[in-house]
């Protein structure tokens, strides 16, 4: 196998930079108006023991997505539980036509 100088994009036989590629889209279909997202990127480097020329590399991408934020408010009860509204219940779609009925 060739051998290649190092960087961001040959690290890891390209693993950094195809993981980077994979997340941006994730990250963006996330992200709503005034929301904020980031990927962090950690390179390490370690000698490798006995060896004088040889040194490991790895990285770890950790992405941070936009937070969800919702409230509401709790009633204590005597026993210092918490008790809420109860979930709205979501309506069930009925489907006006099954597929196949006209066949």
């Amino acid at each position: 196998m060739p051998e290649v100088p190092i960087s961001l994009s040959t690290l890891c036989k390209g693993d950094l930079e195809q993981r980077f590629q994979q997340l941006i889209p994730e990250i963006i279909s996330r992200l709503g108006k005034d929301q904020k997202a980031s990927i962090s990127i950690g390179v390490e480097f370690k000698r490798v023991p006995d060896t004088a020329t040889m040194v490991s590399a790895s990285f770890t991408i950790t992405p941070k997505y936009p937070a969800t934020k919702k409230a509401s408010i709790c009633q204590i009860t005597d026993g210092y539980g918490l008790k809420t509204d109860a979930p709205v219940e979501k309506p069930r779609v009925i489907p006006m036509f099954s597929e196949g009925a006209n066949q």
